[in-house]
């Protein structure tokens, strides 16, 4: 009996291990497919995702455009509207140009709509005037253009080549003279590699203004900075009507002109001025070279 016994419970449990081995092996399917069931829906979902993102992004570009277009038309309405004409255009600070002359180099005209115009290429256009240094170009809305200009100022004639050309303060050449121009400024001759130049002709210029030298920019008819680092100047006129020229250095010329008003007051004093052909600053001395002896000092 012991001995049956022992061989049906070794046969259950020979036949219980492969009855598990076989249930193991049966259940690896229903994981993979219970994987490949959980996997569909998350395609599903991811799908779904993209097709609302296009669908968003297309509705962006579409309020985009529609928005563009909208823009466009709008501005081309306002641009045409006969409310934004100008009928004020105002010019303030032209002195040597006229307004006509200012509206001709802006391009610009009563009836051009405001809003249409570019202000920036307004001011370019009169930059690029040789006769102004600097503008201001504004508009006011509806229907008004302000025009502020400073012009260059003409204190010399300088030539080059055949032609004679005006020259500001410091010698820079502004623009050509054309016939029928009158002015009377002095004629400027300026040697070459005179780096400080422009500030010693600018300098003697405002002490002109100033009256803070005996002669004016009026009697004076050449200015020479010469090779020498001298500055010469001439005085038309002066000298009983034979002119006096006057040389001062150009590195104290400041100093010596203060010593040469004191030479000049004193040859006025004792009527000795017209015999003056030169008065030269030296150092710290004032030399006078009269015109009966020109070896006398």
């Amino acid at each position: 009996m012991s001995t049956l016994t022992m061989g049906k419970q070794s046969r259950l449990n020979i036949g219980g291990k492969r009855t598990a081995r076989g249930n193991s092996r049966k259940r690896r399917k229903p994981a993979n497919t219970l994987l490949a069931r959980e996997r569909s829906p998350r395609r599903l979902i991811g799908a779904g995702q993209f097709i609302l993102r296009m669908v968003m992004l297309s509705l962006v570009l579409s309020f985009i455009a529609v928005l563009g277009v909208g823009l466009l038309y709008g501005y081309r309405y306002i641009t045409a509207h006969p409310y934004f004409d100008l009928q004020d255009i105002r010019v303030a600070g032209n002195d040597r140009l006229s307004y006509g002359d200012v509206l001709k180099t802006a391009q610009v005209n009563l009836g051009l709509n405001c809003l249409d115009m570019n202000v920036g290429e307004v001011k370019n256009r009169l930059d690029a005037n040789p006769w102004i240094d600097s503008v201001i170009v504004r508009r006011e809305l509806p229907n008004r253009l302000l025009i502020d200009v400073r012009e260059k100022v003409p204190a010399f004639w300088i030539r080059q080549g055949d032609g004679l050309y005006f020259a500001d303060a410091k010698g820079r050449v502004i623009a050509p003279m054309h016939p029928g121009e009158q002015a009377s400024l002095p004629v400027l001759s300026v040697a070459e590699d005179l780096p400080d130049g422009p500030e010693v002709l600018s300098g003697i210029l405002a002490k002109m203004a100033e009256r803070q030298t005996p002669f004016t920019q009026s009697q004076t008819a050449w200015v020479k900075l010469t090779s020498a680092h001298e500055l010469e100047i001439f005085i038309d006129g002066a000298g009983n009507g034979k002119g006096l020229t006057v040389k001062l250095s150009m590195d104290r010329w400041e100093v010596q002109l203060e010593r040469l008003k004191v030479v000049w007051r004193d040859l006025m004093r004792r009527n000795e001025f017209d015999a003056a052909a030169i008065i030269a600053a030296s150092g710290d001395k004032i030399w006078i070279q009269k015109r009966d002896n020109p070896a006398a000092g």
